[in-house]
This record gives structure tokens, sequence and C-alpha cells, in this order.
């Protein structure tokens, strides 16, 4: 499958399960030749069987520089960055599997001038509109009021090309849909609507808690810094206030 122009190869023997696969992705199917690789391993034991449940995340991911590895209850993975190679073993659910994907990704694109932003986009006239915040700010809510032109109400990759940046989503939080990126803003709920234009420093610290991070205490938070300076230099980000309806949508800054 495609994700952000980045294809990967995944394989599993266990039919079923690879059946469910391939109709879930089914739009996001590629015949491009593989940049990435994940076998994944399907076990039939219960968890606690396989190893010990833990308190806290549903997820904890990790490892060191090059390496990428996920543990839960009833899954465990790693990934081989230098080869672009990786495993999980787990369950019949796709939730193990997606979340290792997204941290996967996640490092790729940090690599190749991109990010993985906890974010809704939509396409209007100028290109893609990118909504970001903290969990309650309002992703899936904007994404639901304006009710078109939906890539994303979750997961945003953002891609650096050569006249600017590119929006797409991954296939279990969007559609196989993609658009240049007109503007970032960062979501607050209020009683009326309004934007204001954020400097870059304030722009990049507002982006920073919403960026996803294979391994957060690693060398991917500076190189987040490096590409954020880019990004909103190139592109306008606002604070945007909003109330719970669809005027916001028509009130939109317009570039230029």
């Amino acid at each position: 499958m495609d994700i952000a122009g980045i294809a990967c190869r995944v394989r599993c023997e266990d039919r079923g399960f690879l059946d469910f696969l391939s109709a879930r992705y089914g739009e996001f199917a590629s015949r491009a030749l593989p940049q990435l690789s994940v076998h994944v391993q399907v076990t039939e034991a219960a968890a606690a069987d396989v190893w010990a449940p833990q308190a806290g995340p549903f997820a904890r991911i990790g490892g060191t520089e090059g390496l990428v590895c996920i543990e839960g209850a009833g899954f465990k993975g790693q990934f081989d960055e230098r080869v672009g190679r990786g495993w999980i073993i787990q369950p019949r659910d796709a939730s193990p599997l997606e979340t290792f994907l997204t941290a996967i990704y996640a490092g790729r694109l940090l690599k190749e001038g991109g990010v993985f932003l906890h974010a809704a986009a939509l396409v209007g006239a100028e290109g893609a509109h990118v909504f970001f915040g903290p969990s309650g700010s309002g992703k899936t809510t904007v994404a639901q009021l304006v009710g078109e032109g939906i890539i994303t109400d979750e997961i945003a990759a953002i891609r650096e090309e050569e006249d600017g940046y590119r929006v797409s989503a991954v296939p279990w939080r969007g559609e196989q849909r993609s658009a240049p990126l007109a503007a970032l803003y960062r979501l607050r709920k209020a009683r009326t609507n309004s934007f204001t234009r954020l400097s870059g420093v304030e722009a990049v610290r507002q982006l920073l808690p919403c960026v996803f991070f294979a391994r957060p205490d690693s060398p991917e938070v500076g190189r987040f810094l490096e590409i954020a300076g880019g990004l909103v230099t190139r592109v306008p980000c606002y604070e945007m206030c909003f109330q719970p309806d669809r005027s916001f949508w028509s009130s939109m800054p317009r570039r230029g």
C-alpha cells in the first residue's frame, strides 16, 4: 500500500487476516516497488499466555536509533529502519499493526522532510486546510461540520514537495485523497469565529505536541524542529476559534 508516497508491503500467512487487511486498505493499494516491509505473524494464544499485560497505554513504542520497537498486551514487534523491514506478532486485530505502522511511517517521514500530525485535513478551493490540536479540540467536529472533501479526521501526513507541501492520510483514518497544503490551524472551540496569524515560533510550539514520534526522546524531535522551521515560513499558520457550526468554513483566510 501507498501512504504519503511511500510504499509498504504487508505480508501475512494467515489468509483470513490478510483478506481482512486487503479489504480495509484496498483504496491505498499500490504497484510501486515497496520501500518498507512488515511481516505479520498471527497468534492464536491468549494475550496472557504470550506475554503479561501491562498497565498503561495500549502500546509502548520505543527503540534505539535505527530500530523501532512496539509492545503491548498480546503483541510485540521490531522494525529495522536501516533495511526497511520488520515484524509483528499479534492477534487478529488491526489495531496493533496500525499503531506500529504509524510509528514506522512517522520516523520515515521525518527522515524525508515530512511529519505525521494529529490533525484533520479538508480540501478547499486553495488546497488542503489542516486543523490540529489536542484531543477534544475539535478535529473530528470540523470534519463532520464541513462533511465534504475530507482527507482525514485524525492523522494527516504532510510531506515536502518541490513547490510546497502535500497532505494525505493513512488508510485506517482517512481517504485516498491528497492536496497541496494551503494553511494550518490550531483549533480552539469558542462562541464566535476568528483567525489569528501565529508567529513562526508560536506555530512551531503549537505543532510540536501534535506530532507523532517513533522515539520522542531521540534526535527525531530535533529533526522535526528543522522541518517545522521551513514549514511555518512557507505555509501560514493560524489560531482558529470556531463555533460549532459550518460558518467558519466560508470565512477562512485567503492567501495572497
